[in-house]
């Protein structure tokens, strides 16, 4: 990977005019040795599709072209979106897309990857979209705000284990893989970077009943975490539910939400 990534993109950025902002979470990643290690952990081949949310100068955009067969890249911002053509020219397995991802119909796609830096201000909503559409991907490697990959990729009973963890756990294997220094970006962010990798499971890690109720119990026991588990159950579910519940799942209701495994919320669920 040349090693003038970093001017190639600010002369491309300065003749088109246009200035990157943090606000928007516009931080490009010009490391090669960042690129690198997210284009080896991705382990794309030439029969690979690859997604990729946020083309920015299309630095990215073009190292995962020259290992997949086709690779889909949205940009929703136009300015940028004209960087990302004129440097991605003449690359005829680049299928550039002047659209926001969260509103785009993915039903013409084919199974396959994800690889991108996402916009750090939209993380899950972007990872929710995914999931709903979870069929179409076998992989999902993303660079995300560093302490974001570190709640998804969270045990039970640590600062960082919460909702959103049990609810990435249900519907991937997901593994923090390294951190990425600020100054691997351009601007650099405010914030530490890492990129977490998530193999979509086949089936829900989980049996559940019903999801609904799955999902509802998890939230509620998380929304008060310095109460028990049978008073933070309480602000969603009637007390003689919630008292049949732990008793036939013999959980305990004095234990905190925190320290339940995704398989216990199960059972707990199973059981309502």
């Amino acid at each position: 990977m040349n090693q003038s990534i970093s001017q190639q993109t600010k002369t491309l950025l300065l003749k088109h005019g246009f200035h990157l902002k943090k606000s928007l979470g516009q931080n490009l990643l010009i490391d090669p040795g960042s690129l690198n290690r997210i284009i080896e952990s991705a382990d794309i081949n030439k029969k690979d599709t690859v997604l990729e949310i946020g083309t920015g100068s299309g630095i990215l955009t073009k190292e995962l072209a020259k290992n997949a067969e086709h690779v889909i890249s949205y940009e929703i911002d136009k300015r940028i979106f004209e960087v990302a053509k004129e440097y991605l020219a003449g690359i005829d397995n680049i299928d550039l897309r002047n659209e926001d991802f969260l509103k785009a119909d993915l039903k013409y796609l084919v199974k396959g990857k994800i690889v991108a830096n996402v916009p750090y201000y939209i993380t899950t909503p972007i990872i929710e979209k995914i999931f709903d559409h979870k069929r179409l991907f076998s992989k999902v490697l993303l660079t995300v705000q560093r302490e974001f990959a570190e709640r998804m990729a969270a045990k039970p009973g640590t600062k960082d284990y919460g909702s959103f963890t049990v609810f990435v756990n249900y519907h991937t294997e997901p593994k923090m893989l390294f951190n990425i220094p600020s100054s691997a970006f351009l601007p650099q962010p405010d914030v530490g970077s890492a990129v977490i990798s998530m193999d979509i499971r086949k089936k829900p890690k989980v049996d559940v009943k019903d999801e609904k109720i799955f999902f509802e119990i998890v939230r509620a026991a998380f929304n008060q975490r310095r109460k028990t588990l049978k008073k933070a159950l309480s602000a969603k579910f009637e007390p003689e539910n919630i008292d049949s519940a732990l008793s036939k799942s013999g959980i305990d209701g004095r234990r905190r939400g925190e320290t339940l495994a995704i398989e216990e919320f199960a059972t707990l669920a199973n059981s309502f």
